[in-house]
């Protein structure tokens, strides 16, 4: 009869050990959310949890073609990244520090036709209405307009 019962125990015993193994890894992830605090290598990514506003001032580089359209350029064009983060603080950094008219020129560079000019710009969204693909522009300031070597 004692024979019969070691498997028993051997298996709670098993039992035991995955649930404790289990408990740790949903504590080590929840734990970062109970004592908000971002850290490696869980994260609650706290940048992107708070609620943020519909209206807001985003920094970017348009094209002009020869008819006045304006031409969204690609993140490689505007800053050589695929990060619209990246992108987005290097055209601050540069309009914050006077050099919009330098990154113009150097965006232009980077561009061909049917483009003709380039502007670096601040534009107002309503991001709701932006997000639905719909008419979002507030306001535009242009920073520095230049035109696209030939």
């Amino acid at each position: 009869m004692g024979a019969s019962r070691a498997p028993d125990r051997l298996g709670r015993s098993v039992w035991w050990r995955h649930g404790l193994v289990v408990l740790a890894c949903v504590g080590a992830v929840v734990a970062p959310v109970l004592r908000n605090r971002d850290s490696f290598p869980l994260s609650t990514y706290p940048m992107y949890a708070s609620r943020g506003t519909r209206i807001e001032t985003l920094a970017t580089a348009v094209g002009i073609d020869i008819s006045g359209a304006e031409h969204r350029l690609s993140l490689a064009t505007i800053a050589a990244t695929d990060d619209p983060l990246i992108a987005e603080s290097f055209l601050r950094a540069a309009i914050g520090a006077g050099r919009a008219g330098a990154l113009c020129t150097q965006i232009a560079g980077r561009v061909r036709s049917p483009l003709v000019r380039i502007e670096v710009v601040e534009e107002r969204h309503d991001l709701v209405a932006r997000a639905k693909h719909e008419a979002s522009l507030l306001q535009r300031h242009v920073h520095a307009a230049c035109q696209v070597p030939r």
